[in-house]
């Protein structure tokens, strides 16, 4: 492990303190200061002694070798303590979903000062947290983050497929799950960026976005204030609808115009509101349309846009169902292979299941070897393995993750796997 020569260097010091503590008389220094302060000697052996080694020297050398080990405590040996934060008004737990509301943005503080800001609707979770940072994971939605730095800040934001590393920095990161887009605007500082289409490790400045459409395979970094949908152009003449009949008849000075008949406006269907992000409408929207039917007839594409529906709006039962229609009327298929990892993750965030998210992680990575979500797979089956126990496991996933992904967001971890062989 990276520690070990600190602890080495550590142990070295502590047998030199034992043996030094060996070698102090204590008893007798004891008895010889009595002796001296009564003008005589009460040890048999005093005279014998001598002058050849004054015995303050010995606790003098004790103090010394006490400070220098404290000290090499606090500068070799990481602060064990763990960030903690703040959801809103109440205290944070790792591994709990966050979750905005539609009425406004939802606040999230941690101990180091970073702060994290999520919109309406943006549905989040910290997956994990030590002294030195934390890893967020971005399920949908926008979030604008405020990273404090230090010399030893780690901290990484999971976004889809795609793995942000931050040190510290000013950002706003959005996801679509539905459309697969990633959105990264860099207000101060810099991140790297991983994940498919933008390669390994891509670099983004203050002042650039990075836009990723998964669905089109294509990307753009640009630079300046990321790009909006133009107001329409302001008039100060109000324009008037056109008429779409013949003009009323006029009878002396009041026009009889024509009762328009009741229009009543399209209710929104589930597509509409999940192209909103507006997920708990529209799993209210399909259910009242037949959840069930939907997923007999949806096309591939939908059935993972249901099973998204489902799992955003807090129904992982739904989205199960979902998933496994996937596997079963398109098997062989790239939507198949996604509804593999979907279903890996949800065992694993949401039950703990750790052996059945492995087994999930392995069937997309056997199906998709080079898909988007390779990385992230792999890197969970590290862990998968780790938490159940299985510590040759972890390695031999660790080395097949490096091979492939030497840069990757699991790297560290599981460098520091193959350390402790």
């Amino acid at each position: 492990m990276s520690d070990r020569p600190s602890l080495d260097r550590l142990r070295e010091l502590g047998r030199a303190q034992d043996e030094e503590l060996a070698a102090l008389d204590l008893e007798g220094a004891r008895e010889r200061f009595l002796a001296s302060a009564a003008g005589g000697s009460t040890h048999p052996g005093a005279a014998r002694l001598g002058p050849s080694r004054p015995r303050w020297i010995a606790p003098a050398a004790f103090v010394t070798l006490a400070g220098a080990c404290a000290v090499l405590l606090l500068v070799l040996l990481p602060s064990s303590a763990s960030l903690s934060f703040a959801v809103g008004s109440a205290q944070g737990q790792v591994g709990t979903w966050i979750a905005a509301t539609a009425d406004a943005p939802l606040p999230v503080r941690f101990s180091d000062g970073t702060s994290l800001a999520l919109d309406a609707n943006a549905r989040a979770r910290v997956v994990a947290a030590d002294a030195r940072g934390a890893r967020v994971l971005l399920e949908g939605g926008r979030l604008t983050a405020t990273v404090t730095h230090t010399a030893t800040s780690t901290w990484s934001f999971n976004v889809g497929p795609f793995d942000v590393l931050v040190t510290g920095t000013r950002f706003e990161l959005s996801w679509s799950p539905v459309r697969e887009e990633l959105k990264l605007v860099l207000r101060e500082g810099s991140v790297s960026v991983s994940g498919p289409l933008v390669g390994g490790r891509r670099t983004v400045s203050a002042g650039e976005t990075l836009e990723v459409f998964c669905q089109q395979r294509r990307f753009e970094l640009t630079r300046g204030e990321p790009r909006a949908g133009a107001p329409p152009p302001p008039s100060s003449t109000p324009i008037a609808p056109a008429a779409s009949g013949p003009a009323p008849a006029a009878t002396g000075d009041r026009a009889i115009v024509p009762k328009a008949a009741d229009a009543s406006p399209r209710r929104p269907s589930w597509r509409d509101l999940v192209a909103a992000d507006e997920y708990k409408e529209a799993m209210t929207a399909a259910e009242a349309e037949g959840f069930d039917g939907l997923v007999a007839r949806a096309s591939a594409a939908d059935l993972l846009m249901l099973a998204d529906v489902a799992r955003f709006s807090g129904k992982p039962a739904r989205a199960a169902a979902a998933l496994t229609v996937t596997r079963s009327r398109f098997a062989g298929s790239g939507e198949a292979a996604t509804a593999a990892f979907h279903l890996g993750r949800m065992a694993f965030d949401q039950r703990r299941s750790y052996a059945e998210a492995e087994r999930w992680f392995g069937v997309y990575l056997a199906e998709q070897p080079g898909g988007s979500f390779a990385q992230e797979a792999l890197g969970r089956v590290i862990e998968c393995r780790e938490l159940t126990g299985s510590a040759s496991g972890a390695r031999e996933a660790a080395r097949r993750y490096l091979a492939r992904y030497p840069a990757g967001p699991h790297a560290a971890h599981a460098k520091s796997l193959l350390e402790e062989e």
